[in-house]
């Protein structure tokens, strides 16, 4: 079987490709440069991590208990491939999904500790994306406006700066229906889908810390 697999380079890669290296809550993925550190609230797996010029890229990243169908979402995994980095701040992932409602939105939820700023990307594969694809939301569910402590940069990547506490990177994709909508309409629509996944991503969150918290003081 050796000698097989050894003649045979595309079974190896498969197999290299499927082997998963699994982590916890507890884990940080320091950037010492940029006085920073990632860490994720929940735990997962990933077939790589690496660190390069201040970002880590997580590659085939999966996030245990991402499960919203309770509240009737169509919510799966994230794209697989996550890219952040942050400069004068810790960063905690809460989550990182695509959720299938009126439309396809991806995004990730964090909290940031310290004003410095975060840069993400999710990995989304497409062509160049406009600005008016994204949102920002911050604490009290607060949609910012592009330029005001946001931007998408030319690689598709969001940066953020100035804020701390809890952050939703989400990026919208719009079909042709949905923008032939009235200008109203569309961001009726966005608005209301966003508030509701800020609002369940923010009661998760919350309730994942205060289980973690219970079951260190058992």
């Amino acid at each position: 079987m050796l000698f097989w697999i050894l003649v045979n380079p595309q079974f190896g890669a498969i197999t290299k490709a499927q082997t998963q290296t699994a982590f916890t809550a507890a884990d940080k993925f320091s950037i010492s440069q940029c006085n920073s550190s990632i860490r994720f609230a929940l735990n997962g797996s990933y077939s790589t991590a690496t660190l390069e010029n201040g970002f880590w890229t997580f590659k085939n990243l999966t996030l245990f208990s991402q499960n919203l169908s309770f509240l009737g979402l169509n919510a799966t995994q994230g794209s697989g491939e996550l890219k952040i980095s942050a400069k004068n701040s810790n960063v905690t992932v809460w989550t990182y999904i695509s959720v299938n409602y009126s439309f396809p939105v991806d995004l990730l939820s964090y909290y940031a500790e310290g004003t410095g700023n975060q840069t993400v990307n999710l990995g989304l594969n497409s062509s160049r994306s406009s600005s008016d694809e994204w949102s920002v939301i911050v604490a009290d569910s607060v949609f910012l406006p592009l330029g005001q402590n946001w931007r998408l940069l030319p690689d598709d990547s969001i940066l953020v700066w100035g804020q701390t506490g809890n952050v939703t990177v989400a990026h919208f994709t719009f079909n042709n229906e949905y923008k032939n909508l009235s200008f109203f309409l569309q961001h009726y629509v966005g608005i209301f889908t966003i508030l509701l996944l800020a609002f369940v991503i923010l009661v998760a969150a919350v309730i994942r810390v205060r289980a973690r918290k219970l079951t260190k003081n058992s």
